[in-house]
């Protein structure tokens, strides 16, 4: 045991001693920290650029993102605290851009500010940590500039080529989706539609090609005959001419062409059918049922499961928006405490009507006090209860919560002259008139 240890008690590794890496890798994005960034850097290029120009992929996105950023609102001692910064620091936009970043990207980066949430591009943005997993900085490298470095690479020489270097990335917080395992970054929801997203956008960049293959007819021509046999020079005008032919078209020939068209469909199998398929493919892997996509659905049944299955999908967005932003913002921003929590609200009115209704019903059948209900709502349908007296004993509700002790107990002026209370008498020769405690009696011994 080292002298340290003695002194100090036994070293605590602070994020434990399991390696999330090889340890004698650089604490960059893999084995070449410099061209895995610019790796992944395309690749969120790739996101973006099919979110912009792909419909399916935009619709995917946004409706995803639509759906899990719902009304909200604070539980806790700091809950009104929270919602006056939360309207001041539009909250509602944010978790809308941070839920797209996420589903696009699979990570989105925020700088807390006095004043402003400021969301950062994550495609210039950078992890490094120890190879137990323990974060130890942030960087901000836009085109090869080094810009901005949050901590530190692990490498002094690499922290001295950025321009900037901030000690502290207390103030930025890391949001992530769809984490595997151990790694440090999360994992876009296009990612594994690229393959498909490439073949789709393939088919639909030659689309003018094919449709004029597939729909003009496959045509025959005969060039000549026995009494007047066709040169070459006749074959290649002919040949160049049909060659341009395109639906609609009208052509006029001389006795010695005899055109006959063949079967439209006798070039290729129909477009359709791969088409389909992959965008088939694409609806499975961005997890948004047909049916929200515009598409024809299978089914009222089968669309009904499509979207229980889509609300438990979107729960753990939500739950994901929320677990970060509670223990990164609200706690480690000194905005609230651990008992502040982030309620979601449905995020269909169909589920807001079923959760009513299990209230009602549990209120009905006497399981639960229309008080217990009533903080069961909402904030908007919470109602304020007045302060009711407790009927049984006739015991008041202090503003404590405490229930007041009975007349009976408290000892006041108004107890003390009672003239109902039995231990007292006026009737004793030596009171004289006067109500004193009852001493006359003896209690017999049984």
């Amino acid at each position: 045991m080292g002298i340290r240890e003695r002194i100090f008690g036994k070293r605590v590794h602070e994020a434990g001693t399991a390696l999330v890496m090889p340890s004698g890798k650089p604490r960059g994005f893999g084995l070449n920290a410099e061209e895995q960034f610019a790796e992944r850097s395309d690749l969120f290029k790739k996101y973006k650029k099919a979110y912009e120009v792909i419909p399916l992929i935009t619709a995917i996105i946004d409706v995803q993102a639509d759906q899990a950023v719902q009304e909200f609102f604070f539980e806790g001692p700091n809950s009104e605290k929270l919602t006056k910064w939360a309207d001041k620091m539009n909250l509602s936009q944010f978790f809308h851009r941070i839920a797209k970043s996420l589903l696009l990207y699979g990570n989105s980066y925020v700088e807390v500010l006095p004043t402003e949430l400021k969301i950062i591009n994550p495609v210039w943005m950078d992890v490094y940590r120890e190879p137990t997993g323990e974060i130890i900085g942030y960087s901000q490298i836009i085109e090869n500039e080094k810009l901005v470095l949050w901590g530190s690479t692990g490498d002094k020489d690499k922290d001295d080529s950025f321009k900037k270097k901030i000690s502290s990335f207390d103030n930025l917080v890391h949001f992530r989706h769809n984490v595997i395992s151990s790694e440090k970054y999360g994992l876009s929801i296009i990612h594994p539609l690229l393959e498909s997203l490439n073949i789709k956008l393939d088919m639909e960049s030659n689309l003018r090609k094919v449709l004029f293959k597939y729909v003009a007819p496959l045509i025959w021509a005969k060039v000549g005959n026995d009494q007047f046999p066709a040169n070459s020079s006749i074959v290649a005008d002919i040949s160049g001419t049909l060659r341009d032919l395109q639906a609609e078209s009208e052509i006029t020939t001389s006795h010695l062409v005899d055109l006959s068209v063949l079967e439209f469909n006798a070039k290729g199998m129909d477009i359709e059918t791969p088409l389909k398929h992959i965008e088939a493919q694409i609806i499975t892997g961005g997890l948004v049922p047909p049916v929200l996509l515009g598409r024809e659905g299978s089914g009222t049944q089968n669309a009904e499961v499509q979207l229980r299955s889509f609300g438990r999908h979107i729960k753990a967005l939500q739950r994901e928006l929320k677990n970060e932003f509670e223990d990164k913002i609200i706690i480690s921003q000194s905005l609230g405490s651990e008992e502040d929590k982030l309620i979601w609200t449905q995020a269909e009115e169909r589920e807001r009507e079923i959760e009513m209704d299990i209230l009602r019903g549990l209120v009905t059948d006497g399981i639960i006090t229309p008080q217990k209900a009533n903080d069961l709502l909402p904030p908007r349908f919470r109602e304020k209860l007045p302060e009711a007296p407790d009927l049984l004993n006739q015991q008041d509700i202090g503003a404590n919560g405490l229930q007041k002790p009975r007349p009976n107990q408290m000892k006041n002026d108004k107890v003390k002259d009672n003239p109902n209370d039995p231990t007292q008498t006026t009737k004793l020769k030596s009171a004289k008139n006067k109500r004193v405690k009852k001493t006359d009696r003896k209690v017999p011994i049984k």
